[in-house]
């Protein structure tokens, strides 16, 4: 039995901070975490620890970001294992430990050739698929190539979930769409989630998807019908409906803080999802993409990025902020029983912040990953 003992550090669990902690590595699991002075009764049974300094660093855990394209110069739809591995080192190196894997419209051959290179990578922190169309509506799909639009069935579902090594999680989807309604509850039975999003959808055709089983909104207010004071839209209904989850691109591009703060206040806390909706630039200091006629193409945030951003215009602590792109979309995934949270039982990915929110470390299942100080 291996075991570590990372001393010296505060820590987020994420809803709790707690200072002078301790966090107890065993096997890659959180054996321990919580103060140090009670972390004497949680001693394991290995015949030596490794103990790390964390030197007064903020400990939280592992990010998990469900709507990824790229990073570091490179895209899933690739079709590259080298390219999945550096979109996912990328992101690693920004503390996020857990990726549901993006893929945009495209037709059927390049989704199974994405698909293939996620096999081929190996990659540990991808944990799932999410297909972003090509069930969506023209006139607000954004980046997403027109000519690879067209209804989605069970048919090639199946063929995907087969083929791929992770789960397909997510699948975004116009309810206003011919056929909507049949794939909405054919992914229901399948496990998989149905979203919102690319969709011109009236208030009244969300509220008919809703009804269907659609429970999730792709980057709110991108890529959808808006809040009009006489159509409320798919954005309004999003907003009213108290179950559905939604995902903001916190990046101050996307959105504009006080749209931010407006969701925050409108939505249950548990229901609001950060996300980086990230492309090929993710991890520089570069302007996010545009189409040729000026619509945005994805971001360059990375995750922690969003959280700082949302700490900074708000003024909120830490602990307020850290489960919108933690305990959240751990839960909406159903694997809070291994990420998300510095409890006992879950996997040690852990990542080190120094005082402004920067990344010191990481470690997924409790090996390190990146360096710092």
């Amino acid at each position: 039995m291996r075991a570590t003992l990372l001393a010296n550090i505060d820590l987020c669990t994420p809803f709790e901070r707690v200072r002078g902690a301790e966090i107890l590595v065993e096997n890659g699991r959180i054996a321990y975490a919580g103060p140090k002075r009670r972390a004497r009764n949680a001693r394991t049974k290995a015949a030596t620890v490794a103990t790390i300094d964390g030197r007064g660093a903020l400990a939280v855990p592992g990010l998990v970001d469900i709507h990824l394209h790229g990073g570091g110069g490179a895209d899933f739809m690739d079709g590259t294992a080298e390219a999945v591995r550096t979109v996912a080192r990328t992101h690693a190196r920004a503390g996020t430990t857990s990726i549901v894997a993006t893929l945009m419209t495209a037709r059927p051959a390049a989704l199974r050739a994405a698909v293939g290179a996620l096999n081929e990578a190996g990659e540990g922190t991808i944990v799932g698929l999410h297909l972003e169309g090509p069930h969506i509506a023209a006139a607000k799909r954004g980046a997403q190539p027109a000519d690879a639009i067209r209804p989605l069935g069970a048919a090639e579902v199946d063929a995907l979930i087969r083929l791929s090594r992770v789960p397909l999680r997510i699948v975004t989807l116009a309810p206003e769409m011919p056929g909507s309604t049949p794939l909405i509850r054919a992914l229901l039975r399948r496990g998989v989630l149905p979203a919102a999003g690319h969709s011109a959808a009236t208030f009244e055709q969300a509220i008919r998807g809703f009804e269907a089983g659609i429970s999730h909104g792709t980057h709110l207010f991108n890529a959808m019908s808006g809040i009009h004071h006489r159509d409320p839209g798919l954005a309004g209904a999003l907003l009213l409906n108290e179950e559905a989850s939604v995902e903001l691109i916190a990046d101050g591009v996307h959105l504009h803080p006080a749209a931010v703060f407006l969701v925050l206040a409108a939505k249950p806390a548990d229901r609001v999802i950060l996300v980086t909706d990230a492309t090929r630039p993710a991890g520089s200091r570069t302007a996010p993409l545009r189409t040729p006629d000026g619509r945005l193409y994805g971001s360059t945030l990375t995750l922690i990025e969003a959280v700082r951003n949302i700490v900074r215009w708000s003024g909120w602590p830490i602990e307020a902020v850290l489960p919108l792109a933690t305990a959240n979309p751990a839960r909406l995934l159903g694997i809070d029983d291994r990420k998300g949270f510095l409890k006992r039982g879950r996997d040690a990915d852990i990542v080190l912040l120094d005082r402004r929110l920067g990344v010191l470390e990481v470690f997924r299942g409790g090996e390190r990953t990146l360096r710092g100080r």
